[in-house]
């Protein structure tokens, strides 16, 4: 027979539990959602589109953004930029004929989205293009010659 040595904490929580305690076993979240979504499709949580993924590329001359976009019109997209950080929202609606089904799995999302990138600060704000083709969104960013950051001094005034 082995002897099994345990901190004494775990050891007193062990010997205070009377010998037929019983063990409770909550279903993890993997299991819920499996659960729902498979036998519960009425259940199902409501499909929110959080926005799109996105890959932003530094390269040498310029700053390349590709978002995805499936099933939206770039009616429905806004790119803006302010103080270097550049915005971009819009909104994917549900049609309202998907609305009178009832589904068993409906993985597809909508609701209305803002993602933002802060960029550096040598960036042409006035060349920036941006594309939309095959549900793809392709934002091009050139850069400029970087600023020297001469940085300033700030006098501090003695109080009143």
């Amino acid at each position: 027979m082995k002897k099994i040595i345990l901190p004494a904490l775990a050891a007193s929580v062990l010997m205070s539990m009377p010998a037929k305690s019983q063990v409770h076993v909550y279903p993890d979240a993997f299991d819920t959602l499996f659960d729902t979504m498979i036998f519960s499709p009425q259940k199902m949580p409501d499909q929110r589109f959080i926005g799109p993924k996105m890959d932003v590329a530094d390269l040498q001359d310029k700053i390349e953004i590709k978002a995805e976009l499936p099933g939206m019109d770039e009616n429905n997209v806004n790119v803006t930029i302010k103080d270097a950080i550049l915005t971009l929202s819009g909104e994917r609606k549900e049609t309202t004929e998907e609305q009178n089904k009832s589904y068993y799995i409906k993985e597809t999302s909508s609701g209305a989205f803002s993602r933002s990138v802060r960029l550096p600060d040598n960036i042409d704000e006035d060349r920036i293009e941006a594309v939309f083709k095959d549900g793809i969104l392709t934002i091009v960013i050139p850069k400029t010659e970087m600023k020297e950051n001469t940085g300033k001094k700030i006098p501090i005034n003695k109080g009143k």
